[in-house]
């Protein structure tokens, strides 16, 4: 029987899982999707425009003042400088089509991206292979969740710890406020938060599982209400 503490990235914060050898493997993925779509929409032409158009933001965004992210203890420069690459390309492709047509480009991207999750985060197999599937999960994702407040990526409050349910409340977020630094918040939806709504329910699905959020913070929302219940007793 495996170990919860054995499972990949186990007690890592999201910074640490997202520059993790895994995530990087698959990146090449990510861009050559991206590049796909973009010369559907844009062109060469509208790609070269927008390749100037990201320099500019991303030159602007490392030029911001950051220090109320140090404040609430983020302090790896690398991750910051990912997260606003991420954040400048949709805030670039936003200012060059509009917020509308960025936001369903990058949505297409995560369509058909998003399971890259499965790579850097055990699956329901290797919960399952742990003996309890919903003791196994919460453990693994209280743990996740310690160490990334830990790392000053997010606030976080516990809603509900239940022999079925895992709920919790994101009350701020890293990405949002450099979304928010760039410009608006919305950024950061199109360009992650929409990939949790590809991901999870599939992948909580396969484990007997629902997950659900209403609302984030980055649509206005207080919070991010993730929510991850059993709703199937064979996996219990």
């Amino acid at each position: 029987m495996k170990k919860v503490q054995d499972l990949k990235n186990y007690g890592k914060p999201l910074s640490d899982v997202m520059l993790g050898a895994e995530a990087k493997k698959y990146s090449k993925r990510i861009r050559r999707t991206l590049m796909a779509e973009l010369r559907r929409e844009l062109g060469l032409i509208g790609i070269m425009k927008l390749m100037l158009k990201l320099r500019k933001e991303i030159n602007r965004g490392k030029t911001q003042d950051w220090s109320s992210l140090n404040e609430h203890g983020m302090t790896n420069q690398i991750f910051l400088n990912v997260l606003i690459r991420q954040i400048a390309a949709g805030k670039a492709l936003a200012d060059m089509v509009g917020k509308d047509k960025a936001s369903d480009i990058f949505r297409r991207i995560l369509d058909q991206t998003a399971d890259i999750g499965a790579t850097i985060l055990p699956s329901a197999e290797d919960f399952k292979a742990c003996g309890d599937v919903v003791g196994s999960f919460k453990e693994y994702g209280k743990a996740m969740m310690a160490a990334t407040v830990q790392a000053g990526l997010q606030e976080i409050e516990l809603v509900e710890d239940s022999p079925r349910a895992l709920a919790f409340n994101v009350k701020y977020c890293v990405w949002c406020e450099v979304a928010k630094k760039l410009g608006d918040p919305y950024l950061c939806y199109f360009t992650n938060c929409y990939g949790d709504e590809v991901f999870f329910p599939k992948a909580v699905a396969a484990a007997g599982g629902r997950f659900t959020r209403t609302g984030t913070l980055a649509t206005g929302a207080p919070v991010c209400d993730f929510r991850f219940e059993l709703v199937s007793k064979t996996h219990s």
